[in-house]
């Protein structure tokens, strides 16, 4: 039995003449009977009464007539869902995400996948870029949005979608700048201030730029505290307990107790940007359509000398 006896059999109940449904069916009328007599010996029971004047459903026919029309719907409907998912307008999308990315690249993106793609559910994850980095290697994750630098994966392809640079984040009261009236300082002029960084454990190589750009400016950092999400530091500096360097996306944010200040001549350690990681290899068509979009709203900050 397969879907085209079926289909032959519901045309031929509807239209009770071999001649017109096998003129619908494009087939010739031998093959038609043929079709239902092979359905009947699998059935086990006539469907069609026929004489020479007229062909009309057995008792038997009219029961499963029903059940076969629901059959093929959901037959045609099980190909439809076949395709799509093929052309991944449906499915399960999985992505890990750094928190500078809630800045403005996730929520548009985002906003615009869904508008194309209604159909396709999105498991959204934040967490810190080396968990995300593991999370995509291992097949949990099918995208990650993470700050540059990262940990290096050989699995994981990683392509900058946003260019950026450090800026410094200073408690509004701004008591550790010489003049504090500017908006564009020499990184040096907080070699006194404690700093808040980067977890080393979770983002080893941001916490190792940050490090870097200060040694380039003549001083190591006095850390004081670390911190998973660029929001995180934020606060931190806001609360006072001392400073700290954080992407130039985070000027979106606005804190009412923290000031941004470019940085004068900043130097290669300063600079930065957002990531999308993914296994080339196992990446979904849905994964594709995702990936599309990210790269048409790709974003090009360059980074103010």
């Amino acid at each position: 039995m397969n879907d085209r006896q079926l289909a032959h059999f519901a045309v031929l109940a509807e239209t009770l003449s071999f001649r017109d449904a096998a003129t619908r069916l494009n087939i010739v009328q031998p093959a038609l009977s043929m079709s239902i007599k092979r359905l009947e010996e699998e059935f086990g029971v006539l469907l069609f009464e026929r004489t020479t004047r007229e062909v009309r459903l057995t008792d038997a026919g009219r029961a499963a007539l029903a059940e076969v029309r629901k059959a093929l719907t959901h037959l045609e409907l099980a190909k439809q869902r076949a395709m799509m998912a093929v052309e991944g307008t449906i499915g399960r999308l999985a992505i890990g995400f750094v928190g500078s990315a809630s800045f403005v690249v996730l929520p548009s993106v985002v906003r615009a996948f869904r508008a194309d793609y209604p159909d396709v559910e999105l498991a959204l994850q934040e967490s810190s870029g080396r968990r995300v980095l593991d999370l995509v290697a291992s097949g949990e994750l099918d995208l990650g949005l993470v700050r540059m630098p990262a940990v290096y994966n050989a699995s994981v392809t990683i392509e900058p979608l946003e260019r950026g640079h450090f800026v410094a984040v200073v408690p509004s009261e701004q008591r550790w700048l010489a003049e504090p009236g500017c908006d564009e300082i020499h990184l040096s002029e907080l070699s006194d201030a404690p700093f808040i960084n980067y977890s080393f454990n979770e983002s080893p190589m941001l916490h190792m730029a940050v490090v870097n750009a200060c040694r380039e400016a003549g001083f190591l950092p006095e850390i004081v505290q670390e911190a998973i999400q660029v929001q995180t530091l934020i606060s931190l500096v806001e609360s006072g307990i001392g400073v700290g360097l954080v992407p130039s996306a985070s000027m979106r944010y606005k804190p009412s107790d923290v000031r941004f200040f470019n940085l004068k001549h900043p130097t290669p350690a300063c600079e930065t940007s957002l990531a999308v990681a993914y296994n080339r290899n196992q990446l979904s068509a849905v994964g594709r359509n995702f990936l599309e979009i990210l790269f048409s709203k790709r974003l090009n900050e360059p980074c103010v000398r």
